[in-house]
């Protein structure tokens, strides 16, 4: 069966994780697996008080216990588990990390052999539901790739799929990019040709597909604010990127951001990842709009 793994480490911070991975195994008909990474190894009884985890909260769960280093432990479960998943916290202590997140979150977005779902503490542990999904895009391969969970998901819990473009000055150097032309003379004309090329080339959409809403957002400004800004205006309850998997200082600026300052869970996909999970989830996709295409509505925001 597939799993759905929440690293928890009995910090009030960490079960605000709980909600979202529970919705999420749901969804993917998943079992939810929740792993401790701790000593000294505790009596199965005490494990639920030392997780803070409640009667209800253990319901319809399985509880792991492990020693040693908790970064590498989540990845070695995740893989010998064959987690479809990952969902645990930025940062699970009272201080904030320098960066976007904490060490072991980022350790384990780096090394994970599936998708991570990052939530931000603050969040707590309000019930948690999927009804729609942010898709930042800005015409690569790349970000291409978030296209399969984003579909997957959308599929299977009936949510709606916002894709947002913004434009740089800089055109994309990765081979087959679409994006937007510096300079569109007659916008009442060359706009809608252009959006319905650019969501038929990225989500390969026919008109047959009653099952997919989506919606193209036009936004101009630095990338990371206007994923910020169209995720709280949306009410999104979910941000789906792909990245290269480098969080080094001068790389991935966009993801640190939206890490730090997303009003919602982001779901990170890194496309150098092994391919048996991720392959599965745009597999998915692919089959899911062969069908037919979705409801498509396209607003443009030319802001600034």
């Amino acid at each position: 069966m597939n799993t759905v793994l929440v690293p928890l480490d009995g910090t009030s911070h960490a079960t605000a994780a709980l909600p979202v991975a529970r919705a999420l195994a749901e969804i993917e008909s998943a079992s939810l697996r929740v792993l401790y990474v701790g000593e000294p190894v505790l009596p199965t009884h005490e494990l639920p008080h030392a997780l803070r985890l409640e009667p209800d909260d253990i319901h319809a769960l399985v509880l792991e216990q492990v020693t040693g280093n908790a970064a590498e432990s989540i990845v070695r479960m995740a893989r010998e588990c064959q987690s479809v998943l990952i969902v645990m916290c930025t940062h699970t202590r009272q201080q904030k990390p320098r960066g976007a997140i904490g060490s072991v979150a980022a350790h384990v977005l780096q090394d994970a052999p599936c998708p991570v779902v990052l939530v931000r503490p603050q969040r707590g542990t309000l019930p948690w539901a999927l009804r729609q999904i942010i898709m930042p895009h800005d015409g690569t391969p790349t970000s291409a790739a978030a296209l399969g969970p984003a579909v997957s998901l959308a599929q299977l819990s009936g949510a709606e799929i916002v894709v947002l473009h913004v434009p740089t000055a800089e055109l994309p150097d990765e081979a087959d990019s679409y994006t937007m032309p510096q300079y569109v003379d007659q916008p009442q004309h060359e706009w809608p040709m252009w959006a319905r090329e650019f969501m038929e080339r990225t989500l390969n959409l026919s008109e047959q597909s009653p099952l997919i809403r989506t919606r193209l957002f036009l936004r101009r400004g630095k990338p990371g604010n206007e994923v910020i800004r169209l995720a709280t205006e949306q009410k999104a309850d979910l941000i789906v990127l792909a990245w290269h998997g480098i969080l080094e200082i001068g790389r991935a600026g966009i993801v640190r951001q939206v890490l730090h300052e997303a009003p919602c869970p982001i779901f990170t996909l890194r496309i150098d990842a092994p391919a048996e999970h991720a392959g599965e989830f745009e597999a998915a996709g692919r089959n899911n709009f062969r069908g037919g295409g979705g409801d498509t509505g396209i607003d443009r925001d030319r802001a600034g």
